[in-house]
């Protein structure tokens, strides 16, 4: 098994964070899709423009859900095969104060601040 530097204690208590995370996440897809089943007839052009804008919020807070799943699910399989806890891009130990706060987090702070330079950068 790998040395991920996480207190043995500390990895039942971030799976049940992560389980109540994503049940959370399938809550909130179930209300956008709740929601959407439930959707009167339009009736003007003002009651048009006010829905087209809540199913653009919708549909984008549905697209975070599913990302946080995918992530979710991911440190799930990083826990099954005793990756968990390891940076998915150095393979350094993740700080467990960062899986704390962020438990589903595959990079460890110094890899995360990489990716978010790259995405910053023009072109």
């Amino acid at each position: 098994m790998l040395d991920t530097g996480l207190p043995p204690a500390l990895l039942p208590h971030l799976r049940q964070r992560l389980a109540r995370r994503e049940a959370e996440l399938l809550d909130l897809l179930r209300q956008a899709n709740a929601v959407v089943a439930g959707t009167d007839d339009v009736t003007d052009f003002k009651t048009l423009a006010q829905e087209a804008a809540r199913a653009a919020v919708d549909d984008a807070q549905s697209a975070h859900a599913v990302a946080g799943l995918r992530e979710v699910f991911a440190a799930r399989r990083r826990m099954d095969a005793g990756r968990y806890g390891l940076c998915v891009e150095c393979g350094d130990p993740i700080d467990p104060r960062r899986l704390e706060a962020l438990p589903a987090s595959p990079l460890c702070a110094d890899c995360q601040q990489v990716h978010e330079q790259a995405a910053r950068r023009p072109g």
